[in-house]
């Protein structure tokens, strides 16, 4: 069953008033196993439906909040929480994904699967994977997708259990992975090697030669960090 969720044109109503529920979920998605489908075309409303419709046909729809609205108040296509909540998550660039793949996504995080686990896959392309004007240090521009694993650590959750689950689960991708992005490395838990993933590697040199010159004692280091290395 499908959950669609997004805009025809500029805009979308939240699926569901928040204050009015009292509980997480919406009561059509509650015990269901569900795909949500968001998406947003930013052009002529009549061109959005005439978009959408084949998704509308793929099957029944617990929840279709399609719908115009102001570009403002895009951030909302998600619907996700407004408080916080702990979670462990990871990701990864893709090149593609074939049936094989996204089959063994679902076994491991599908219906019936033994952990739960939110896949989320977004389609890349458009602006990012054209070559800029002005040459910028943005890398893995030719990612398809990007894949992105998400499990929430309620009280007493086995974090042992949810790191090896995410495990599994980027293996499945790496026949096809193309890197990482900075904006899908989450925290601290990003590895040295998950950074330089995300550049290509003649950019990454010449940003490390760059910090040996401007900050050579490696003072701005609380982020996804670039160890300065000496030309």
């Amino acid at each position: 069953m499908q959950a669609i969720d997004g805009t025809s044109p500029h805009s979308q109503r939240s699926a569901w008033p928040r204050a009015a529920t009292g509980r997480a979920f919406p009561a059509p998605l509650r015990g269901r196993h569900v795909a949500h489908v968001r998406i947003i075309h930013a052009g002529d409303a009549a061109e959005g439906e005439r978009l959408v419709a084949p998704l509308r046909a793929v099957g029944p729809r617990l929840i279709d909040t399609v719908a115009d609205m102001p570009y403002g108040a895009c951030g909302s296509i998600h619907n996700e929480p407004s408080q916080p909540m702990s979670y462990h998550a990871s990701s990864t660039l893709v090149r593609e994904l074939d049936a094989d793949a996204v089959n063994s996504l679902l076994a491991l995080a599908g219906p019936g699967a033994p952990d739960r686990c939110i896949v989320e896959i977004r389609h890349l392309g458009g602006a990012l994977a054209r070559r800029p004007a002005v040459p910028n240090a943005v890398g893995n521009r030719d990612a398809r997708y990007v894949v992105g694993f998400l499990s929430k650590l309620a009280p007493g959750t086995d974090l042992t259990g949810v790191l090896a689950l995410h495990e599994r689960l980027l293996k499945v991708t790496q026949p096809w992975s193309a890197g990482q992005s900075l904006n899908f490395l989450y925290g601290t838990n990003a590895t040295a090697d998950q950074v330089r993933g995300a550049y290509d590697p003649a950019a990454y040199r010449r940003l490390a030669e760059l910090k040996a010159i401007y900050d050579p004692g490696n003072l701005f280091r609380l982020n996804h960090n670039i160890p300065p290395t000496a030309p």
